[in-house]
């Protein structure tokens, strides 16, 4: 599976998907250039998100808001104080990692042995003479190559909240050497010598300010020494006013915008708010390419509704939106929907449920539905002179098959309210990864005993090239049809190639598996006489004659089939 994924990614970078950004220059770890076949299938994503949301309903308007966000905004919506992760650190590798993504201990039972794997056998002898000198001294090591086995007298393994666990180590010095142990270890060499876990906070935090917050910094730090008073406090006060965030999610523009889409828009509950847009998160661990980077793309959805609809319309949204994505899936079985236990609800939520896919190394997060509640509008009124209630005279349900919380209507008339939100989250780095891994198939011919062939087999609709035309063979007399057919699709708005390469057109074909190209035009001899060329379809191999004008009908029948 592991040897599968990097074959995806080395395509990705051969094919002009996926480049490391910087990368003459050592790149950046976690950030990521998207080429030109991969700029066209985020694009091709987000545009069937958008179609489906936007132009195919009437109840839903999209909004664009400004990345950077004041301080006020994100410490009223609460992620100041609560958008964290926890952080562990490894006191041996030095690594950092979440407790929540990391592993359980391996423990060889039989021999009572826990192993510590190191990258080579030179790091091997370093840390365990760590172990020896500073870690645990005492403790009964054997070191074994790239491997350094610790030796356990004792293990109690916590309980479903990571609290209890302790390992007892053998010890040369009679005193037993104990560790609490919490339920997980460091990822990447199974060590167990672990700080307690501590909250960091996930925002990008800058400043708008053309005075540099550096000479703030050292002048509020050199007048508290002077006052003998907190530091960090006294630089959070100077520094505040011009505090920004890249902002950590799209959502609170939307909320804070409410009053304003409604009034302008003359909509009301229940009616959605659609963003696409970046947002940065200071991951702790980035990892598994574009799955988990500090910088990522959004397509969100707010949807807001009376408090009495609330849990219809999340119902709704859960179903709606798992459609979606096995609508586009070759192995719908590797796609689910998997409900949030309560201690894993962010803080502002009643309800989520995620949508998953099985990625090469497990189940991961590709969508968030939930239920947020009226949290976000009720703090920023809290917060602000802004009034986000709305006032109805009748509060009956908005269509007969809605079910309805009687206990949440107002008694009064006209009933006021705030509306609920149910929110639709969609991580669009993660979509276009989780569509690559579910279209990439390796064949193999029946009696070669070449490699296997690389081909994608995105839907149609979401690849980036969707037709590729060929001349049959590098004659002059051949491009115009092709470059005629060609002409004739690009104005239909699909991306269109001419693979004028003195190849064989067999491989040619190949070629355009590889980057999941669905429809392939070859243009013949006989095309000079008759106008009619060769479509070949990517998933069957079949081909079909027809006149060049009506290969721009043939692709559109296609796409609206899908």
């Amino acid at each position: 599976m592991a040897q599968r994924f990097r074959a995806l990614l080395d395509l990705c970078k051969r094919r002009g998907f996926l480049y490391q950004s910087a990368e003459i220059y050592g790149g950046l770890r976690g950030a990521y250039d998207y080429g030109p076949l991969g700029v066209e299938l985020k694009k091709n994503i987000l545009n069937s998100w958008w179609q489906r949301h936007v132009y195919w309903r009437d109840d839903i308007v999209g909004l664009d808001t400004s990345i950077l966000t004041p301080h006020p905004v994100l410490k009223a919506s609460g992620h100041v104080d609560e958008f964290t992760d926890l952080l562990v650190d490894c006191m041996l590798t030095k690594e950092r990692f979440r407790p929540d993504k990391a592993p359980a201990l391996h423990y060889m039972e039989d021999a009572k042995r826990i192993p510590v794997n190191a990258p080579d056998k030179a790091t091997a002898k370093i840390w365990h003479q760590t172990i020896q000198e500073h870690m645990a001294p005492g403790i009964a090591t054997t070191l074994k190559g790239k491997q350094i086995l610790l030796h356990v007298k004792t293990l109690v393994l916590p309980d479903e909240n990571g609290n209890g666990g302790r390992i007892e180590f053998e010890s040369t010095m009679g005193e037993p050497i104990v560790l609490d142990y919490n339920g997980y270890v460091e990822p990447n060499s199974n060590s167990p010598f672990l700080t307690a876990s501590r909250p960091f906070n996930l925002m990008f935090k800058t400043f708008l300010d053309p005075i540099d917050p550096i000479d703030r910094v050292i002048q509020t730090t050199l007048d508290t020494h002077r006052k003998s008073t907190n530091v960090r406090s006294a630089v959070d006060d100077v520094l505040r006013p011009s505090t920004v965030y890249l902002r950590p999610e799209t959502a609170q523009g939307v909320f804070v915008n409410f009053e304003q889409v409604v009034r302008t828009m003359n909509k009301r509950p229940p009616f959605g708010i659609a963003q696409v847009g970046k947002s940065f998160r200071n991951e702790i661990r980035l990892e598994h390419g574009i799955f988990r980077t500090p910088e990522f793309e959004q397509l969100e959805l707010e949807y807001f509704v009376a408090p009495w609809e609330a849990s219809h319309w999340f119902k709704y949204w859960r179903e709606q939106r798992f459609r979606w994505w096995l609508e586009h899936a070759c192995h719908k079985e590797n796609f689910r929907q998997r409900d949030h236990a309560a201690n894993e609800m962010a803080h502002y939520a009643t309800g989520c449920t995620d949508v998953e896919y099985l990625y090469p190394w497990g189940w991961g997060e590709v969508e968030g539905v939930a239920h947020r509640g009226n949290y976000d509008l009720t703090m920023h009124m809290k917060n602000t002179a802004a009034n986000f209630q709305i006032i109805e005279d009748d509060v009956s349900a908005t269509t007969s098959d809605i079910e309805v919380d009687t206990s949440l209507i107002p008694a009064e008339r006209p009933a006021r309210y705030t509306p609920h939100v149910v929110e639709s989250s969609c991580g669009l780095n993660r979509a276009m990864l989780a569509y690559l891994c579910d279209a990439f198939h390796q064949i193999s011919e029946e009696g070669d005993n070449k490699p296997p062939r690389n081909v994608l087999r995105l839907h149609p609709r979401l690849a980036p090239v969707k037709c590729a035309v060929m001349p049959l063979t590098g004659k002059p007399e051949f491009l115009p049809i092709a470059e005629n057919v060609a002409k004739s699709l690009r104005r239909r708005g699909w991306f269109t190639m001419i693979e004028a390469q003195k190849l064989k057109i067999g491989k040619r074909y190949y070629r355009h598996d590889e980057i999941g190209t669905p429809w392939c035009v070859t243009v013949d001899y006989q095309s000079l006489e008759d106008n009619t060329v060769t479509i070949r379809d990517r998933d069957s191999g079949t081909q079909e004659r027809l006149h060049w004008k009506d290969v721009q009908h043939y692709i559109s029948d296609r796409l609206a089939e899908e």
